[in-house]
């Protein structure tokens, strides 16, 4: 069973590694560090379609190369005494990795013509969006992406906003001793995902086809308790005195200051804890506790058992990053993200292949850029009829 590799990912570049990492990890990268991890993305992207492609290059022996000649330029920097900007040499050499990946594409253009793709577009459907719909105590239904930026409501004293980078803001005003009696729920749609801040800075993005309930307020509360329905990924505001707990079907997660990821969609037979950093307590249904440490991931379903194993974060993460990541993923695994995210319906034609598939799509990207990047390795083929996409061999 061959493992695709999507063609623009050759996933060799070890700089771009290391980036996403931190960047995974929630570390804070500066205006440098990112643009450089953009300038790497794009190029890896170009390169790894070209080398794919042809197979004229083998980019790891090239990055050794670079590496030994960086470490040949410091030997004589540090002999002359002169500074060394490491970020500089990178971008030296992520230029020459630019000039091979424009050679392999120059021959492709010149000796080659471009392949007919056997993919059926009777439409395109773009990336999904930034939206979501917040209801409130009452019933009231907002959708935020009709909605102008600044004040969208207030209740209780609470003041809900919409940041002008499309994030939901809460806001302790004039409060109402009533305001933590207020339960409001926060969902998105297939094809959309939100961001929320709440009124102790606790930040939550949304995935898609996903829901969370909180009160408005958590002043005269023993502890933060928030329901999750599907993926989320959290940043908790830190607050010894009030534990920050996250409910979902299967578990209970207690946190006092952490990064983390919850994915409980219904889909899946396991609810998936990632941490990134702090401490987690997992409780799942029968009363059995087990404590996670960053880098680890623990899955619970209806069993009595909860376990644990080292995470992939950079699969994790990709979607709050503005990627599909894949990891030997088999192609309904693939399509389950897609059609959420596209808010599409998949059915198979044929046998289903066996094939796996492994590398990064840009999730802003069109339905046809994205399968027949997919379709690249000749193991499947598409066809999209209005919201509607067929998988075949």
């Amino acid at each position: 069973m061959e493992n695709n590799l999507i063609p623009f990912d050759p996933d060799s570049d070890k700089v771009l590694e290391k980036l996403e990492a931190d960047q995974a990890a929630g570390l804070e990268l500066n205006a440098e560090q990112e643009n450089l991890l953009k300038e790497l993305q794009g190029i890896r992207a170009e390169a790894g379609a070209a080398l794919k492609a042809y197979h004229v290059f083998d980019t790891d022996r090239k990055w050794a190369e670079f590496k030994q000649q960086i470490a040949a330029e410091d030997t004589v920097q540090e002999k002359n005494h002169q500074p060394i900007s490491l970020w500089l040499r990178i971008s030296a050499a992520a230029a020459a990795i630019f000039i091979i990946a424009g050679i392999g594409l120059v021959f492709q253009k010149t000796s080659q013509q471009p392949q007919q793709s056997a993919n059926v577009f009777l439409n395109d459907i773009p990336a999904g969006k930034q939206s979501a719909t917040l209801t409130l105590d009452n019933g009231q239904k907002i959708v935020l992406s009709g909605a102008g930026n600044g004040q969208v409501t207030k209740e209780s004293g609470i003041v809900i906003s919409k940041s002008a980078d499309g994030q939901l803001q809460y806001r302790v005003g004039a409060q109402d001793v009533e305001a933590s009696s207020k339960i409001h729920t926060l969902s998105t749609g297939n094809g959309e995902t939100y961001r929320l801040q709440l009124p102790d800075h606790t930040e939550i993005w949304l995935n898609s086809a996903s829901s969370i309930k909180f009160p408005a307020s958590f002043d005269g509360l023993k502890d933060r308790k928030v329901e999750l329905k599907g993926e989320a990924y959290f940043e908790i505001a830190q607050d010894k005195e009030h534990p920050f707990i996250v409910k979902t079907a299967q578990q209970e997660v207690q946190v006092l200051g952490t990064h983390f990821n919850i994915n409980s969609d219904s889909d899946q037979q396991n609810t998936r804890t990632t941490l990134l950093e702090g401490s987690l307590r997992i409780t799942n249904n029968v009363k059995k506790e087990q404590l996670i440490k960053p880098g680890e991931q623990s899955f619970v379903n209806e069993g009595t058992e909860i376990l644990v194993s080292p995470a992939d974060l950079k699969s994790t993460m990709a979607w709050k990053n503005g990627y599909f990541r894949f990891n030997g993923a088999r192609i309904d695994e693939v399509m389950l993200k897609i059609s959420r995210w596209y808010d599409l319906e998949v059915s198979y034609q044929g046998p289903i292949t066996k094939e796996r598939f492994s590398g990064n799509i840009s999730r802003n990207k069109n339905i046809s850029e994205v399968l027949n990047m997919l379709s690249y390795s000749k193991a499947v083929k598409f066809k999209v009829e209005g919201r509607r996409l067929t998988v075949m061999q």
